[in-house]
């Protein structure tokens, strides 16, 4: 027995510094260790697809941690709702906040539902409780990956400058990547991180670590010559109040199954003024095939047809009243289809940035229309591969 409990203890320690190595540039990646303390304990840096049920209905998740964060989604019968973390709660236990970007838009200071989940080694069992707590129900998820669904680990990339290395409280400029990458190495995994390495606007062939520290080697020469010249134009050094600034990327899994994977790329920056400025780019890849799809893929739609299924649903999801124009929430009387959009099991979505057809403190608008009033357009193809026959 003592030798027993000398072996876990000598297992634990070794566990223990392989998660915490990091190598000097400040890159860090997930090996998915598979040992059995690891399934026990949900730590490190990871991304799981779950299934499993949430008050009885099916339900699709996919979350991501990162240095102690987690983030993700899930969808059941319509939209995505988003997922942050609340309360982590030793090793095994966790409360993610859930929203969407409807009810953000209507109440930001509404009490958000929560996700109480206890990981089982394999998935979580809990229970969700609605923001006021007068409703509860349970939840069970188990990690899969079937077939046409695909693994990832998740890593990141931290730098920083100092813009004046002899004084306190001198102001700073960092950049963060968070990435994705693929487990695989068949021809499927190869296709994917190239994909995912464009995405962060790297080659396909670059080292991520060598083309990431080349980025932020140029990031911080601007700033640095931005530095010079508010000191060089400014009587006094008001300016440094306003000069701590930051460039961050972010890649978020939002579906991954039947051969796509759907990635949401969010980019957020800040470099002075009253607040920063953010936007996601949306990019649907077909594994399958081994392309990027565009909206002729999915649907074959005029425009103006598109526009009114995007209006009505607008209308229904912001609840503006139909004797009320929508420009009480954008700034225009219409709302024009972009190329931002992506698609889960249960229809078809749009992404419009800050400033793109509303104001900042909007924040971004998503219409989500369900492919049962898209069934006329659809490319059977897509339709009979996506089950929205």
């Amino acid at each position: 027995m003592k030798k027993y409990l000398l072996f876990c203890l000598l297992l634990s320690v070794i566990i223990s510094a392989c998660n915490n190595n990091e190598n000097k540039s400040g890159h860090q990646e997930d090996k998915n260790s598979s040992s059995p303390t690891e399934k026990r304990e949900l730590k490190g840096n990871f991304y799981k697809r779950l299934e499993g049920t949430i008050a009885g209905k099916p339900v699709v998740m996919n979350l991501q941690q990162l240095d102690g964060d987690l983030d993700g989604n899930y969808y059941y019968d319509g939209s995505w709702l988003n997922l942050s973390t609340d309360t982590l709660i030793g090793q095994d236990s966790l409360i993610l906040s859930e929203y969407s970007f409807y009810t953000s838009y209507f109440d930001q200071n509404s009490k958000e539902p929560h996700l109480h989940l206890k990981w089982t080694g394999n998935g979580f069992k809990g229970n969700w409780t609605s923001g006021d707590e007068s409703k509860s129900f349970p939840i069970l998820l188990e990690e899969k990956y079937p077939e046409g669904s695909y693994q990832f680990t998740t890593g990141i990339y931290q730098d920083s400058v100092i813009a004046f290395t002899n004084k306190s409280g001198s102001p700073t400029a960092e950049i963060t990547f968070e990435y994705l990458k693929a487990t695989a190495t068949d021809d499927s995994g190869n296709w994917l991180n190239e994909q995912l390495k464009k995405i962060d606007g790297l080659k396909a062939s670059a080292d991520r670590e060598v083309s990431f520290k080349s980025i932020a080697a140029e990031y911080f020469k601007d700033y640095k010559s931005e530095i010079a010249e508010q000191q060089k134009e400014s009587k006094n050094d008001d300016f440094e109040g306003w000069m701590n600034y930051t460039n961050s990327s972010q890649q978020t899994v939002l579906y991954n199954e039947k051969g796509f994977v759907i990635v949401d790329f969010l980019a957020d920056a800040y470099t002075g003024g009253a607040h920063g400025n953010y936007s996601s780019s949306m990019y649907c890849l077909d594994v399958k095939n081994k392309k990027q799809l565009i909206l002729s893929d999915v649907v074959k739609i005029d425009s103006n047809n598109l526009q009114k299924l995007l209006e009505k649903n607008l209308r229904k999801q912001y609840n503006i009243k139909p004797n009320d124009a929508i420009s009480t929430v954008l700034f225009d009387d219409y709302l024009k289809p972009n190329k931002n959009f992506y698609f889960n099991s249960k229809g078809l979505a749009f992404m419009y940035n800050p400033y793109e057809v509303a104001s900042y403190a909007q924040g971004q608008i998503v219409v989500f229309i369900p492919f049962n009033e898209l069934k006329a357009y659809l490319v059977p193809s897509f339709a009979e591969r996506i089950g929205a026959n």
